[in-house]
């Protein structure tokens, strides 16, 4: 009789540490911990994600519970429910989108190795992301009458608001508004035939040796100054001949054409040319004559034009 006594205090006394640990948060708290963190491992493999915290959020009626990853950054979900939480609510849908970016959208490129392209009209810029409005014939257009393109980081072109743009990207449209894409090569589309024309200086010539053909304080497309170094640059756009400042203020070429073609002659082996040792600047020598856009630690991004001996020395 003692004994079936001493069972059924004992019995109690669990009984009520049990409620007081459940009614305290303590229980729950464990129960949520275990659901979030099976449920994130189980779904979104990839990332790696470390437990931080869990409290009661009496302003949304649940549990608060945070993970972070391996870049420390936080994540926080709502788990409703007091005494039983077993389910991550608020804050769920958001980190599917970050996951599906990172991570879906990149073994799907892969795994396709599929690309697409759309042209349109920049309406939105600065220095992080353009925003491009497709043109009306693009099968882009149907789906987003907006699409935000990221820039990247070191990026020196300036897109200014309607200037038309090719935009190469990954195959894949982000659902938002605007839409986003990952652009893998942005291109500007002014004039589809131009000729650089250069002309030696000569000794009659009374300007100097270097000169601004644009300057930076004369417009704002560019946040660089554009000289000819030894003669004078004209272009050839279409069959109609143009001097260069000419055709860049009246927006018939970019500077950013005319590098992006030097660019793929040089990959195509059209012309030689190398990377100076300070910080990345480019040099382009045609036949008759040579392009240099500076890109230097310190910060200059200034470009020339000049004949076809022109180093970066001599524009020192």
């Amino acid at each position: 009789m003692e004994k079936r006594k001493v069972i059924i205090v004992f019995i109690v006394l669990i009984l009520i540490v049990i409620v007081g640990l459940w009614g305290s948060g303590i229980i729950p708290k464990r129960i949520a911990r275990i659901s979030a963190s099976n449920y994130l491992e189980k779904n979104f493999p990839k990332m790696q994600l470390e437990y931080v915290d869990i409290e009661w959020s009496s302003s949304f009626g649940g549990y608060s519970i945070k993970f972070k990853d391996a870049n420390n950054k936080t994540y926080s979900f709502i788990m409703n429910n007091k005494y039983f939480p077993i389910s991550l609510g608020q804050g769920l849908f958001a980190f599917e989108e970050e996951y599906r970016q990172k991570y879906e959208w990149q073994d799907t490129n892969i795994e396709n190795n599929e690309e697409s392209y759309f042209y349109g009209k920049v309406i939105e810029s600065n220095a992080k992301y353009i925003i491009v409005e497709p043109n009306e014939n693009e099968e882009e257009r149907k789906s987003a009458d907006k699409i935000s393109v990221g820039l990247g980081e070191n990026n020196d072109a300036l897109y200014t608001i309607g200037t038309n743009v090719k935009i190469t990207y990954d195959g894949t449209i982000l659902e938002s508004y605007p839409a986003q894409v990952k652009a893998t090569k942005i291109e500007i589309k002014s004039a589809e035939n131009f000729e650089i024309l250069f002309k030696d200086r000569q000794p009659i010539d009374s300007y100097n040796k270097i000169y601004a053909i644009l300057d930076k304080s004369e417009t704002d497309k560019y946040n660089y100054t554009i000289y000819a170094y030894d003669g004078s640059v004209n272009i050839k756009i279409d069959d109609k001949e143009y001097s260069l400042k000419d055709a860049l203020l009246e927006s018939k070429i970019t500077m950013e054409e005319i590098i992006q073609k030097a660019n793929k002659d040089l990959d195509n082996n059209k012309i030689t040319g190398d990377m100076y040792k300070d910080g990345g600047s480019m040099i382009y020598q045609y036949d008759t004559y040579t392009i240099i856009k500076c890109h230097t630690i310190e910060g200059n991004r200034d470009v020339y034009i000049g004949t076809k001996e022109m180093t970066l020395n001599d524009v020192k």
